[in-house]
């Protein structure tokens, strides 16, 4: 008697599990259909916006090429999305995105005037003949392999936490380093801004982390004070001039009709400013009259804020925060340390590009040269953007095929 009693208990419990993994493989197929809907209506509003842009200056080429390089990113995502995570864990490939890294950020430096473009400023494009790479850009996805594992590894091991910061901040400190010799000190806020998110989401003693992170927020206070008092004695050029407006702008409204550094950001604010709730309706914004410079690449926003208002903004930031809800969630879920640890730093690297952007078009950030995800006309952005979505909809797969094995077998 009592062993049937235990058989009939273990078949109830039996059948409640296979409920359960029916219900999270069900949650998991959605969350990637989610995920591929949020992005599907990000594409249409990018294609709309680029339009508005494309039909005032009759350059529907342009237009037509975001198209092009909107496919090519889709194309680029089958990849990671059909390739196993698990595979940038093996030694071979974790070696090898490394060295190849390392090189190409070298060759840009050390690279022929003839090959190596520079582009306001910043010494990191390659020109390929039929068109231009930003190899900092496209590396984010590699240094998010690499700390991933890095951090992997110290949970697994369950390394002493001086020992993963040191070697995760190393891995920084030479894309850091590698990428500044180009003078695009976006970038590397970017990859700094990627770095920290990622290190807050380990166990490691948050005491630790954020000991590192005040730190380094103390010599960036003390920088900008030396900026604002002393920047017109500093050999640093345009940029430091950018910080210097960007700080003085913050209490003054020396961006409205500064001629030169500020012009931008003074644009863009009355661009968002002339929208208002509802905007100025699709089509009829004003600053792509020639008023704000690069309104399609950096300052896309701006258009979209001017034409769709507010209201359109709010849409934007929504689908956004949803799209990095989903790919936190995914990380959350996934019970292999390195595959969390991947997630976690893909949606890092959308939603920090994003509100940087965000943050720059509306005078809250110094203009970096960080495009917004999806939105800016420009390739290696999209193709980084659309390879690190394959990469998380692989680790939702994966763990669906999982749940499914299990059930089955």
């Amino acid at each position: 008697m009592k062993i049937e009693n235990k058989s009939i208990y273990h078949q109830h419990n039996e059948i409640d599990e296979n409920i359960q993994k029916k219900a999270e493989g069900i949650r998991i197929r959605r969350r990637n259909r989610s995920i591929l809907l949020i992005m599907a209506i990000l594409i249409i509003l990018s294609i709309l916006n680029m339009l508005s842009v494309g039909f005032y200056k009759e350059d529907l080429f342009s237009v037509k090429k975001h198209i092009l390089i909107m496919g090519v990113a889709l194309g680029t995502a089958l990849v990671p999305a059909v390739m196993s995570y698990q595979v940038y864990k093996k030694p071979f490939m974790k070696g090898m995105l490394f060295l190849l890294s390392i090189g190409i950020l070298i060759f840009i430096i050390i690279g022929p005037k003839s090959i190596v473009k520079t582009v306001n400023g910043a010494s990191g494009w390659i020109n390929l003949g039929i068109t231009t790479v930003q190899p900092a850009e496209i590396l984010k996805i590699p240094f998010i392999i690499l700390l991933a594992n890095v951090l992997a590894k110290g949970e697994e091991k369950n390394l002493p936490a001086k020992t993963v910061v040191f070697n995760s901040a190393l891995i920084f400190g030479i894309f850091a380093i590698l990428i500044c010799r180009q003078n695009d000190l976006g970038t590397v806020i970017h990859y700094g801004a990627i770095y920290i998110f990622m290190l807050f989401l380990t166990r490691i003693d948050k005491k630790i982390i954020t000991g590192t992170v005040a730190i380094g927020g103390i010599l960036a206070a003390a920088g900008s004070y030396f900026i604002v008092n002393y920047g017109d004695k500093i050999d640093g050029g345009y940029k430091v001039e950018r910080i210097k407006i960007f700080l003085e702008g913050l209490i003054t409204d020396k961006y409205i009709g500064n001629a030169d550094i500020g012009y931008q950001v003074g644009q863009s604010l009355l661009a968002f400013g002339n929208g208002g709730l509802l905007g100025r309706s699709y089509g009829n914004g004003v600053q792509k009259y020639n008023y704000l410079p690069e309104i399609h690449t950096d300052f896309i926003m701006a258009l979209f804020g001017e034409e769709m208002g507010f209201i359109g903004v709010i849409l934007v930031i929504v689908l956004f925060f949803t799209l990095y809800n989903l790919i936190v969630e995914t990380g959350i879920s996934c019970k292999n340390s390195f595959g969390r640890y991947l997630a976690l730093g893909v949606g890092g690297y959308i939603i920090s590009q994003f509100l940087i952007n965000i943050f720059v078009a509306l005078g809250l950030l110094p203009v970096f040269g960080i495009p917004m995800p999806v939105f800016s006309y420009g390739g290696s952005s999209l193709i980084t953007i659309f390879a690190g979505i394959g990469i998380v909809i692989n680790i939702n797969k994966s763990m669906f095929d999982k749940k499914q094995n299990k059930m089955y077998n």
